[in-house]
């Protein structure tokens, strides 16, 4: 877990202070609460944006799955299910998966 430090207003802070006391919570809960539903995605329009600056390499694969909680294999499935492509390979990826894949063949 990571600690930040905010600038906020007095009058705002009392005002939280206040809230979280009623709500029975620390202001630190409070925070995590409300950063939890923002960066919730709310919609399937929001889903296929994200899926849309992948495939354009404006997202990299393990921003694009943080984004949306799913694993690679259910990232290339959601792509194959909105008919987007999935955005080139670097060099150094292609590699790898060539060396994965000789590996495998050999054990088979």
């Amino acid at each position: 877990m990571s600690t930040v430090s905010l600038d906020i207003e007095d009058n705002l802070l009392q005002q939280a202070k206040v809230h979280v006391a009623v709500k029975g919570v620390n202001l630190t809960q409070l925070v995590n609460e409300y950063l939890t539903e923002l960066t919730k995605i709310p919609d399937l329009s929001a889903k296929r944006a994200i899926l849309r600056r992948y495939s354009k390499d404006e997202l990299s694969r393990k921003e694009t799955m943080a984004l949306l909680n799913v694993d690679y294999g259910e990232l290339i499935s959601i792509m194959a299910d909105n008919h987007l492509p999935l955005p080139s390979l670097s060099e150094a990826e292609i590699k790898a998966m060539a060396a994965m894949f000789a590996k495998i063949w050999k054990g088979s």
